[in-house]
């Protein structure tokens, strides 16, 4: 997949950082008691949603973005719909206020300025409907070995208590980081489980992995 150089520099340096906080004892499942999965929804932040894109973006340029069947498609909101459609469940975007750049660079920058600010962007929409659901399907990227910061605002606003949350995380090279033990400490009453870690290069082409893994937790 083709990148421009300046890009394949930040992704490298994107890496080495989120590599440092990866570590499987403080993100492991053994201690998780989930609840049955009776009725549950996926929810994704992507930067498709999230970015207002030109119709004739060249997604080939960037590792987060594809083109399925003509629409113009996130590699978070690709497992999310995956996770939906197995589960028969509702697919839900987290859409932030305001849009982030076109500019792939651009993005990463202001992803790093906001967490280095601690921001908590405002977010359009209403998420009501989560109140319903025993179990949420979350897919988002890895920025800078951390969630991306309107996911915060997300947690932040939103209670889940006694629910099932199933973190998806797509990265290039860092994999959850300290993702879930983030989530873990925004929802301490929720069942948070580390389920897939997806390399967003390789996203597209992940549809059976996510597919099985969400009928495997719907049979448990």
């Amino acid at each position: 997949m083709r990148i421009p150089n300046k890009a394949i520099i930040v992704s490298s340096a994107l890496a080495m950082l989120m590599m440092t906080g990866c570590g499987d004892d403080s993100n492991g499942n053994e201690n998780v008691k989930t609840v049955p999965i009776k009725k549950s929804a996926a929810v994704y932040f992507s930067r498709v949603g999230n970015t207002d894109f030109p119709s004739d973006i060249d997604a080939v340029t960037s590792a987060s973005l594809n083109r399925i069947d003509g629409e113009l498609k996130g590699n978070a909101q690709l497992i999310a719909q995956w996770a939906a459609d197995e589960a028969g469940a509702d697919c839900i975007e987290i859409v932030a206020e305001k849009s982030y750049p076109v500019d792939y660079n651009e993005t990463v920058d202001l992803a790093k300025d906001e967490q280095g600010k601690k921001e908590r962007p405002a977010l359009s929409g209403s998420y009501d409907s989560l109140k319903d659901c025993d179990t949420i399907w979350l897919s988002i990227p890895n920025w800078w070995a951390d969630l991306p910061m309107p996911v915060y605002t997300f947690f932040e606003e939103n209670d889940f208590k006694g629910k099932n949350i199933y973190v998806f995380v797509t990265h290039e090279g860092s994999g959850f980081s300290s993702i879930v033990k983030t989530i873990r400490d925004l929802e301490p009453d929720a069942n948070v489980v580390e389920a897939l870690s997806v390399k967003g290069g390789s996203a597209a082409g992940e549809e059976k992995t996510i597919k099985d893994y969400v009928k495997k937790q719907m049979s448990k």
